[in-house]
């Protein structure tokens, strides 16, 4: 019988090699590990950190973990870098970008009732000349009808009339209610709701009806959630939104066509306000977002400057506009447009902000605001010039004018401003068709109102429009449809491809170009034969400023941990036995030994 003998585990025939050349050889499987047992590589792990300073293995481990840690940190930081620097900050183009129904010219709160009616359209005319668009004047419920049904129009025909001779837009503030359509117990409050909402619809149907198109926007009330502006009683949204639903249906019956702009909510510096931002959520919750058209607050910015990106709910700065678009959004709204109803710094000593300082940071905001945030409408500056209005008293140290009625410093920025470009370089977001910056150079244009959608339209060849923007690219809003005429489209003086007849009838955001050098661009379209050329708007796009830091840490971060989890395994396998262990760059390796190798010598 063949000799047999068991050599670790396996079975060897002495009559042959290991294994038994011939036979096949027998395996015994191993045991299994006892429960609990931990795997050969969570083993090797543990024995990693356990024997790793004893082992040589120390420095490697720590090295590990210090890459470890500092790629979690950089992309921490990374993720925290993105939220502070673009927190607000949209491209322009998307479902979500608000269509603003009026431009982003410059605008100022008036209060005209100041000035005697013959010197109305002297005053309208400096306001144009000094670049002045839009200017948001209020008018007292009280001064027009003072008894039931006794209509006074003559001062709010003077001033509408010396504003529109003047190219100059109002936005009308609707509020202060005569004592005849109070409560008895809130007569002599600033500012109450009527005890019948009916009377507010009745008077602003008359009020849009009367003007039309000549005043398209309306402001339902002012500073609702300020208990003096609404009969020295506790506010609440619920209440507001019964006023705010009977003047919204007021508004669009005598004209379909009005904007309603959501009161300014005041801001609780004082503690006479119930918090503006709570108040505005409130409005979402009892339905109220089909009642307006667009979100209006104020904007002070204390004392921060304003590029100053921290957002703090309880803090003055520009930045806090932000609260109200992510308010908006939460409340699925985004299609709605923000508008700065009163906006600026007070060129207050007691803070050190100088008036040329307060000029530097009103330019700065507007700058920002432009490039980086699309939904938010016009800036209205805070009053034309101090001391008392319809709508409470309005500091020096935020006055455009000041002493003897001179311009300010920040009245001479705004000036020069609109002059350099304001006027001229659409911005980020949607431009509308009656904007400055969009200029008919030729052809008969006409105007259409579809709903709150504004359109330009010409059927005669050799129409032209030119518009200069500052952004990365440009959509246009444009009608389809198998009676398109041919258009030809420049921008900056070379020639780009549209395509406009459809098969179907249809409005759409057409891309013109994208991917563009930031900085200035100009667009032409003609039309060059027969046929519709209709136009609804432009958006401008712009990429989202300042992504080289949070990409750089970012990258930083991820390329650290990749670095961290490599070394982290080698180690473990080394310790393991599953991969040799490095010993330094060996020029002469060690080879494997060969027995047998030597000849055989000869007999």
């Amino acid at each position: 019988m063949a000799n047999r003998q068991e050599a670790g585990g396996r079975v060897t025939d002495r009559r042959g090699d290991v294994g038994g050349r011939g036979r096949r050889a027998l395996r015994v499987p191993k045991p299994l590990p006892p429960p609990g047992t931990p795997s050969p590589f969570a083993a090797g792990a543990m024995a990693t950190a356990a024997g790793a300073a004893a082992g040589g293995d120390g420095g490697r481990l720590l090295l590990t973990m210090l890459l470890m840690l500092s790629g979690i940190g950089l992309a921490i930081a990374g993720g925290w870098a993105d939220v502070a620097l673009h927190r607000g900050v949209e491209v322009g183009v998307g479902p979500e970008t608000p269509r603003h129904t009026i431009g982003r010219d410059l605008a100022t709160n008036v209060d005209l009732t100041q000035f005697e009616p013959a010197a109305l359209r002297e005053v309208a005319s400096s306001l144009q000349q000094n670049g002045f668009r839009y200017v948001r004047q209020s008018f007292a419920w009280s001064g027009i009808e003072p008894a039931p049904g006794d209509f006074r129009w003559e001062r709010t025909d003077a001033i509408i009339e010396a504003l529109t001779a003047h190219q100059i837009v109002p936005v009308a503030v609707l509020h202060r209610s005569p004592a005849w359509a109070r409560p008895p117990d809130q007569a002599g409050a600033f500012d109450a709701p009527p005890t019948d909402v009916r009377l507010f619809a009745r008077f602003v149907a008359g009020f849009t009806a009367r003007y039309g198109e000549r005043v398209p926007y309306v402001q339902l009330w002012d500073a609702p959630n300020r208990s003096d502006r609404w009969g020295d009683q506790v506010p609440s949204a619920a209440t507001y939104l019964s006023l705010l639903g009977a003047g919204s249906t007021g508004a669009r019956g005598g004209d379909p066509t009005t904007t309603v702009v959501l009161a300014e909510l005041a801001t609780d510096w004082d503690g006479a306000a119930v918090d503006d931002l709570a108040f505005l959520r409130s409005i979402y919750v009892g339905g109220g977002a089909s009642l307006f058209d667009v979100v209006a607050a104020r904007a002070d910015g204390g004392t921060r400057a304003p590029f100053d990106r921290r957002i703090d709910a309880t803090g003055q700065s520009l930045s806090r506009l932000v609260l109200f678009r992510e308010a908006m959004i939460e409340a699925d709204d985004a299609a709605t447009p923000v508008w700065a109803t009163h906006y600026g710094w007070s060129a207050d000593a007691e803070v050190g902000l100088s008036s040329s300082r307060q000029a530097s940071f009103v330019i700065g905001g507007l700058e920002r605001t432009r490039a980086e945030w699309p939904w938010l409408g016009p800036l209205f500056a805070w009053g034309l010039r101090p001391g008392p209005t319809v709508d409470g008293d309005v500091a020096a140290s935020y006055a455009l004018l000041g002493a003897n009625n001179l311009p300010t410093p920040q009245l001479t920025a705004l000036t020069t401003a609109a002059k350099s470009g304001l006027d001229t370089i659409a911005a980020t977001g949607f431009l509308p068709v009656d904007a400055r910056q969009i200029e008919y150079t030729a052809g008969d244009w006409e105007a259409q109102h579809l709903g709150p959608d504004a359109y330009r339209t010409t059927k005669e060849p050799g129409s032209a429009l030119a518009v200069a923007f500052e952004g990365t690219g440009i959509w246009a809003r444009l009608r389809l449809g198998p009676a398109v005429g041919a258009v030809e489209a420049t921008l900056d003086g070379q020639q780009i491809p549209v395509v406009l007849r459809s098969s179907q009838a249809q409005d759409a955001d057409v891309e013109i170009a994208v991917g563009l050098a930031p900085g200035p661009h100009q667009l032409t379209l003609r039309l060059l034969d027969e046929g519709d050329l209709t136009l609804g708007g432009f958006f401008i796009e712009r990429e989202v400023p300042l992504q080289w830091p949070v990409t750089l840490t970012v990258g930083s971060g991820l390329a650290l941990l990749f670095v961290a989890i490599r070394l982290g395994i080698s180690l473990v396998a080394e310790r393991t036995g599953r991969l040799q262990r490095r010993r330094g760059i060996e020029l002469w390796p060690e080879l494997p030994p060969m027995p047998g190798w030597q000849p055989s010598r000869r007999a």
